[in-house]
């Protein structure tokens, strides 16, 4: 019984863990941005860019550093503007 309880405790964890760390969806019309042009945006307001990539919901998404902490920034491919910024 104490064993079943336990796997179930962490099948659940595991379940609601991976929607936690999901990002945001990033849907537009149109011309996205130029990547090259985004990233430029942003290292002008000081972001050091260590990792760019899209992410699976279709964001451009930034791994770096700000002001020396480390952040995670979504960016909405057709504006240019922050959709979720994570700062560690």
């Amino acid at each position: 019984m104490r064993k079943t309880m336990l796997a179930a405790t962490m099948l659940g964890f595991a379940l609601t863990s991976g929607a936690a760390l999901a990002g945001p969806t990033c849907t537009g019309q149109g011309e996205k941005l130029p990547e090259e042009k985004v990233q430029k945006m942003y290292e002008e307001k000081g972001i050091e860019i260590k990792k760019w990539k899209i992410s699976s919901g279709g964001c451009y998404e930034i791994y770096g550093y700000e002001n020396g902490e480390r952040v995670e920034i979504y960016i909405d491919p057709w504006t240019g503007e922050v959709v979720q910024k994570y700062v560690e």
